[in-house]
């Protein structure tokens, strides 16, 4: 039974799975998993907006999304919350068995290849979580008609009902109707899915929050994602199920106070509260120890002494931020700031923390809209790609932490390497495509890779590279230029396929 809840001080855990990529080639490339599960990802594990300790799974074998469902779910608490997203193709067999396709599903061998939606239930009924959410934003079947993802009648409702307790079910159209792409744009990374992008909007502008309390409940979320899906004109209608939920699950705190001026781009992104589960030319020196493994988060790099001396010299200039006098002195670990600068996009962001011991250096930059990025776990001189211009604000959980900007996006030449604890690769065109080839995992089951437009921080395609696995490719979708986040592992990235 789904108890009401009035807080996010609960125990809440989201795991995301989504494909855009498939080896069959009769199943089509998917443009909106990519940004759909990125931008919701950075909704949900925003500490202040969902507050999920987030899992992504993202282009994954179906061995792997099996795998990665069962632990989610296992030794879960009964009053934990739980929210399971799906953004794949969905195919149906002779026998009208639905299954959602991994990376390697081959179309016409569902059963040994696929993720049955019959053994999804049975997890979720196996899972003493008793507050459970289920989204999915996919295909139902193979017939697609262009930017769409459709089906003939699969009877979800009746596929999901199953006996648990606490459950709600969305979906982004009914079974007899396409799940519809976002429009591309030329020169764009490609746009999210009409259904998710409307539940992102929804909470990321606080318009989903239809009571004002603060609080946006999964009714609210898809009572707005269902009204914009309809103005959009897409022919499909989302759809809601509740199985013994009584009263109401709080989806997200609303993110601006009602009545202001909300936010239409997405919510920066913040680190995860859970863990994510890659011979340099001569021109671009390998970077330094590889000492520390770090979570990924949003953050550009510097690479090489090219990059060192732009570095130097923007301090020669005076755009150095820090200022010692202000906050709390190294000794009782005072906050620094807050301090303002006046930026151009892009621009990057440069952290070093080479003094600060324990939780490291958190850097928040607050811009003119009052949208908010933060940084932190540094430890040594990590970079961060920006995307704002005007007056900036940031500020420091140490006064040891030293801040310092640097007014371009400092692209370069491919290829490269970059190495774990810098953060976002520096900004590089590359065509169509480009090769990362993984040469250290630092210990973790693998390495999860996000290429983003430099222009504004979208998330332009996505891959999970297993220890095991070969050279990934990356599509740009004509974006240019573009950059790598940070991952947990270390690469080489080379332009082409």
């Amino acid at each position: 039974m789904a108890v009401p809840t009035e807080s996010l001080d609960d125990r809440r855990f989201a795991l995301l799975l989504a494909v855009s990529q498939y080896a069959d080639a009769t199943l089509s490339r998917l443009r909106s998993p990519a940004a759909d599960a990125v931008a919701l990802r950075d909704l949900l594990a925003d500490p202040e907006v969902g507050g999920f300790a987030v899992t992504s799974v993202f282009d994954e074998k179906a061995q792997a999304m099996r795998l990665a469902v069962e632990e989610f779910l296992t030794d879960r608490r009964p009053d934990d919350l739980v929210l399971v997203y799906l953004s794949c193709h969905g195919l149906v067999d002779a026998r009208r068995r639905l299954y959602f396709a991994a990376r390697d599903t081959i179309k016409n061998r569902l059963a040994s290849s696929g993720v049955e939606a019959h053994w999804l239930l049975e997890q979720l009924e196996d899972c003493r979580a008793r507050r459970q959410v289920v989204v999915l934003d996919c295909c139902f079947s193979g017939a697609f008609a262009q930017r769409a993802k459709g089906d003939t009648d699969v009877a979800l409702g009746e596929r999901l009902v199953g006996e648990g307790r606490g459950r709600v079910v969305l979906t982004a159209s009914r079974g007899t109707e396409y799940s519809f792409e976002g429009e591309p744009t030329e020169g764009q990374p490609p746009a999210g899915s009409v259904f998710t992008t409307a539940l992102v909007s929804g909470i990321t502008s606080g318009e989903a929050d239809a009571d004002n309390d603060g609080h946006i409940s999964v009714d609210e979320a898809y009572a707005y994602a269902f009204e914009k899906v309809r103005e959009a004109g897409a022919q499909q209608t989302p759809q809601r199920w509740l199985y013994g939920a009584e009263g109401s699950i709080v989806l997200a705190r609303t993110p601006v106070d009602i009545g202001e001026t909300t936010r239409t781009e997405p919510v920066p992104r913040r680190a995860s509260p859970e863990a994510r589960i890659e011979p340099a030319p001569a021109t671009v020196p390998p970077a330094g120890p590889e000492t520390r493994l770090v979570p990924p988060r949003w953050r550009p790099w510097l690479l090489g002494a090219a990059a060192a001396a732009l570095i130097v010299l923007a301090g020669a200039l005076g755009v150095r931020l820090l200022d010692g006098d202000a906050g709390g002195g190294p000794e009782d670990g005072g906050v620094s700031g807050p301090h303002q600068l006046t930026v151009e996009a892009p621009w990057r962001l440069v952290v070093r923390g080479q003094d600060v011991a324990d939780e490291g250096c958190r850097v928040t930059v607050t811009d003119e809209a009052g949208q908010s990025q933060t940084v932190e776990g540094v430890y040594a001189t990590e970079y961060f790609q920006m995307h704002s211009s005007g007056t900036v604000e940031w500020e420091a959980n140490h006064a040891d932490c030293e801040v310092l900007q640097q007014p371009t996006a400092n692209e370069q030449r491919l290829p490269f390497v970059w190495r774990i604890s810098q953060g976002d690769t520096p900004a590089f065109s590359a065509g169509d495509a480009v090769t990362v080839d993984v040469l250290n995992f630092h210990g973790t089951d693998g390495c999860e890779l996000e290429l983003h437009a430099i222009e504004d921080g979208r998330a332009i395609s996505f891959a999970t590279v297993p220890t095991d696995g070969e050279p990934t490719v990356l599509e740009t979708y004509g974006a240019s230029p573009t950059y790598v986040a940070d991952t947990t592992c270390s690469f080489r990235i080379t332009a082409g396929r």
